[in-house]
């Protein structure tokens, strides 16, 4: 792709001191460090719209969806963003690689139409971070040296919503427990009875329909479904129309997983909750051999951007990942354990064991 040098993309000056303005989460709209002048954002939700995916598929994009744009990419572990202000580092909230005067390249991606701007600040993170640091003996000593509070960045990832209509066709046995009485023999030669639970195999089918609205997917590989999912849900009712002001002071992660292969990711989801659904209407007490026919119609999708809090610290060549939902301020981490602690737990109730023995002993 074409490679062009480092450039302001959409700056918002200060009405009063030609300074940069930036979005603050705690006032909801721009805010000038230098002066204090503060410039409300429209929360409008007009252009948040559904796209046909059968048309995506065919190849067949909507120009009005797309838009050019400058992306950087972490030569460290690939992710791309982009920026709203000018800044002459380029640090990677994925790796925490730093790269001094980043080169852009240009590209053609999917606009966003809506988005959650952030509400949880910079201190409100920093504090919730700390907290969870301070919690958990297991983790090692010397933690917070890694997971430093430097390396925690406020960052909008992409994400896609989709939607579809499913009628599904489903077969299967439902089963009905009984109890029958069963005698027997004891070892004195008793003859003895039991309560032996028994199962009636009914044949079951029938039909569910289901419309499911806004399954969301995370557009950036560098995490996974299942972290992102950690910190859900996501409120999304408060999307409000994309706006780059929002992105004023931030940085914003551009997708890597691509339209259709997020759909194969949500038509799983989607097959999943049905498989469930179905197995509710063919069990009576259990269930067995269900098969379930699922045809999909309705589809959209659309492209969002939502707010997160990352931490990520690699401690022994392990890389570990820290979130916070920046809208909601629910969290998601993993701490490496302490193998000396483990190994003093052992020996301590070790000790303790031999104690007890020993006074039993004496006693």
């Amino acid at each position: 792709m074409e490679q062009v040098q480092t450039a302001p993309l959409l700056l918002f000056p200060c009405p009063g001191c030609n300074s940069q303005l930036h979005f603050s989460p705690k006032l909801q709209q721009l805010e000038c460090e230098h002066c204090g002048t503060k410039v409300a954002i429209d929360k409008a939700t007009d252009l948040i719209r559904e796209n046909n995916l059968k048309q995506q598929f065919a190849g067949a994009t909507d120009p009005t969806v797309t838009v050019e744009q400058l992306v950087y990419k972490c030569n460290r572990c690939g992710s791309q963003s982009v920026f709203t202000t000018e800044t002459p580092t380029f640090t990677c909230s994925f790796c925490n690689y730093e790269a001094v005067n980043p080169v852009a390249y240009k590209t053609r991606i999917i606009q966003p139409s809506g988005m959650i701007p952030f509400m949880v600040d910079r201190q409100q993170s920093l504090a919730i971070f700390k907290t969870w640091l301070g919690k958990g003996w297991w983790a090692p000593g010397d933690l917070q040296q890694f997971a430093r509070h430097d390396a925690l960045h406020g960052i909008y990832l992409p994400f896609w919503t989709y939607d579809a209509q499913t009628n599904s066709n489903w077969s299967g046995y439902g089963g009905r427990h009984y109890y029958e009485t069963e005698y027997y023999t004891d070892s004195q030669g008793n003859r003895q009875s039991k309560q032996v639970q028994k199962t009636e195999w009914i044949y079951r089918s029938g039909t569910y329909d289901h419309f499911f609205d806004d399954v969301l997917i995370g557009g950036a590989t560098e995490l996974s479904q299942n972290e992102y999912e950690s910190i859900f849900p996501y409120q999304l009712q408060e999307l409000v129309n994309f706006d780059a002001k929002y992105l004023s002071g931030w940085q914003a992660d551009v997708y890597d997983i691509a339209v259709n292969d997020g759909y194969e990711k949500a038509e799983a989801i989607m097959k999943d909750a049905i498989y469930e659904s179905c197995a509710d209407l063919c069990r009576i007490d259990t269930y067995r051999n269900l098969e379930v026919d699922t045809s999909y119609s309705n589809q959209t999708y659309k492209h969002i951007l939502l707010p997160l809090w990352i931490c990520t610290y690699a401690y022994k060549s392990k890389t570990y990942h820290f979130l916070i939902n920046g809208q909601t301020g629910k969290i998601h981490g993993k701490k490496p354990v302490s193998t000396a602690k483990v190994v003093l737990t052992i020996l301590v109730v070790l000790l303790i064991i031999i104690a007890i023995v020993f006074f039993t002993q004496g006693q």
